[in-house]
């Protein structure tokens, strides 16, 4: 590849009811399972309104299967409650953190045998990684299927730097330049009373970790972060504001977001994930902006990987049609439409990589920048993960950017909270 190429109680319910009808891509018949679907996820009216896009040509040649798009306000806890319930949606996004506790309680259905008879489903043409990360670890069995995924870039406001004189993130990454000290001296360049440099969104500490620790985890029973390594890289974060000044304080960012300071020419960097490009362009910012991978550092760059996919819990009322709804969405002719939209990357490979994914947004747009790394692969789900990843390292290390404690004393706790929490 050319470097540059390349989420209590269960809540009200919005039920959309579509005729669709499904079959195999390139089959001359229609799918022999039919009758109602019901698709839960989340996104409200905008993702109802996409899904229901990339299915919109087959409603009138398939009318024998009926898909009521759910949209609950809550969506985790309404997906819990109807699991629970015994009434499970047909379909449902599940992240992968999310979906590893689902599968190890038993609660999704096994989609290999389904997989192994399509002849649309092409394990070959998803990544590895991707897969294994919606799979059994023992059998390998597929218990999900990604939908698309997403890469941490660097949105850059491109007028910024040209005014300041300054070589632009691509412009340095063509060059071979875009490292991490350049990265910090274009933000401290950029900075100024009004603007920060650089937006990061502290709770997304997760960006910077693998940088400086990228084996802080050893297995999903075993995590080290009272280490050196992973203190540097707290500290790294945290430095982004105390001793450079380039990024916005946990106050600033809580009065004004990152994405709307950099929508209001606020901040001249923002690290974020693929679907900031679709807010951006609907926005129809006033000034010129692109993206530019993750910088390098020790001749590494690296990125953050988020993925959904769509599941079928275990007591699916209609899960042959619900399979064939899930291979319709992820093959390659769904993929191809979701790649021409710009709103996320598509799970096939083929497609992400072919010129209707790398041609969209509009013309200069940078696509590639999402791809460029390209070993970037989900992170190992380890035991607890909910718990231990959002609710604990999130809290802990939060002190540290809000200089409650150091990142000495953060990670030293964390460390032993960890442990308790990993042998539950």
């Amino acid at each position: 590849m050319n470097k540059r190429l390349g989420i209590a109680s269960f809540m009200v319910i919005l039920f959309v009811t579509v005729s669709i009808g499904v079959f195999a891509a390139g089959s001359e018949e229609p799918a022999a399972a039919g009758g109602t679907v019901t698709f839960m996820m989340w996104g409200g009216a905008t993702e109802k309104a996409t899904v229901e896009g990339y299915l919109a040509p087959f409603v009138e040649q398939n009318p024998d299967i009926t898909v009521e798009i759910l949209t609950p306000g809550n969506y985790g806890d309404a997906l819990q409650t109807m699991v629970a319930g015994g009434t499970p949606p047909d379909i449902a996004y599940l992240g992968f953190p999310e979906f590893v506790q689902y599968h190890r309680e038993g609660q999704l259905t096994n989609l290999q045998g389904y997989a192994d008879a399509s002849t649309v489903f092409d394990a070959n043409d998803f990544s590895a990684d991707h897969l294994a990360s919606f799979s059994d670890p023992g059998t390998g069995d597929l218990y999900s299927v990604p939908k698309d995924w997403s890469t941490y870039v660097v949105y850059y406001n491109e007028d910024m730097f040209k005014n300041a004189g300054l070589r632009t993130p691509i412009e340095l990454y063509d060059r071979g330049e875009w490292t991490m000290d350049k990265f910090l001296e274009v933000a401290e360049a950029l900075t100024t009373d009004e603007v920060h440099g650089l937006l990061f969104n502290y709770g997304r500490w997760k960006t910077f970790i693998p940088y400086f620790a990228p084996d802080w985890i050893q297995s999903t029973a075993e995590l080290n972060v009272n280490t050196p390594e992973f203190i540097s890289a707290v500290n790294f974060i945290n430095d982004l504001n105390v001793e450079l000044g380039v990024n916005p304080t946990p106050d600033q960012l809580r009065d004004i977001s990152p994405a709307d300071r950099f929508s209001q020419q606020k901040g001249a960097m923002y690290i974020i994930g693929r679907w900031m490009t679709m807010r951006y362009l609907t926005s129809d910012l006033p000034f010129a902006w692109n993206v530019v991978p993750m910088p390098e550092m020790d001749g590494k760059a690296h990125t953050w990987v988020d993925m959904v996919g769509y599941a079928i819990p275990l007591d699916a009322k209609n899960p042959d049609a619900a399979w064939r709804v899930i291979e319709y969405l992820t093959g390659t002719e769904s993929q191809s439409a979701v790649a021409a939209s710009g709103h996320a990357i598509p799970i096939r490979q083929s497609v992400a990589n072919s010129e209707i994914f790398l041609g969209s947004v509009r013309e200069g747009f940078n696509n590639e920048a999402h791809i460029a790394i390209e070993d970037a692969a989900p992170m190992l789900v380890f035991d607890n993960f909910v718990k231990i990843f959002y609710d604990t390292m999130g809290g802990q290390l939060n002190l540290v950017f809000t200089g409650q404690k150091t990142a000495e004393e953060a990670c030293a706790e964390l460390q032993e909270t960890i442990d308790d929490l990993l042998k539950e």
